[in-house]
């Protein structure tokens, strides 16, 4: 069990840590040649970039996420951390960019093991009443 949450660590902040810094150096578009979108999921995509803080700040959080994994520092806060972005990049590889399903599934996938692997350290915060 634990080389799977060490394998499933080390993917998903592999993931995180390129596609955050290709938002500055732009490294995959020439290995990979992802999918063009139809007009609603490039709409939205267009609406976010309007704000410009938006995908900087978004692509920093998943470059320091990434890191975080892969060198095991905080984990289990950057697991909480990446929920909600995969959980996002999910939905919308449901709704609007179906091409790009399989990565939002392995993603969100991953993101769920690890946070069911590292349940221990989330006990308190699903504590009724706490202890202080």
């Amino acid at each position: 069990m634990k080389i799977a949450i060490i394998i499933a660590r080390v993917i998903l902040g592999a993931i995180f840590l390129v596609f955050g810094i290709n938002q500055f150096v732009q490294i995959l578009d020439s290995i990979i040649h992802f999918p063009l979108l139809d007009r609603r999921a490039d709409n939205y995509l267009m609406t976010l970039s309007r704000a410009e803080y938006f995908f900087p700040c978004l692509k920093i959080l998943e470059m320091l996420c990434g890191l975080s994994l892969l060198t095991n520092r905080f984990t289990a806060l950057f697991l909480i951390a990446l929920f909600p972005i995969t959980l996002n990049m999910f939905l919308f590889d449901v709704f609007l960019g179906h091409q790009l399903l399989p990565l939002g599934i392995t993603v969100v996938g991953l993101n769920v093991f690890l946070l069911i692997a590292y349940h221990k350290y989330y006990k308190m915060l699903f504590a009724f009443h706490p202890k202080v």
